[in-house]
């Protein structure tokens, strides 16, 4: 009767010593997650915003495709020079916003 109540012992203290390590396992992994989610977000953070300058961008585009009259249509040094202050325009904005973002400690 002895050796059965040792036994049982022995394996009650075997599956507490498994559950710990179980519950340690869980913690790791939800640890894990929390950090391939943080990072995820913050992917998504940036890539918001790169979409922001890019749709600011295309205002100012659609700004000047419109049916207006002014001397940047007539030459194409104009169409140059526009293309590339909206391009600039864009990347100026995109640092802008992702330094504050940083300087904030949002991303």
């Amino acid at each position: 009767m002895e050796y059965y109540l040792q036994r049982a012992s022995a394996a009650q203290s075997e599956a507490e010593r498994l559950l710990a390590g179980a519950r340690d396992l869980e913690e790791s992994i939800g640890v894990s997650l929390s950090a391939r989610r943080f990072e995820v977000n913050r992917l998504e953070l940036t890539l918001s915003i790169a979409s922001f300058a890019a749709a600011i961008g295309a205002v100012v585009a659609g700004i000047f495709g419109m049916n207006m009259r002014s001397m940047l249509e007539n030459s194409i040094l104009g169409f140059w020079g526009v293309a590339c202050f909206i391009l600039l325009g864009c990347t100026f904005l995109f640092f802008t916003i992702l330094r504050y973002t940083r300087r904030k400690r949002i991303l």
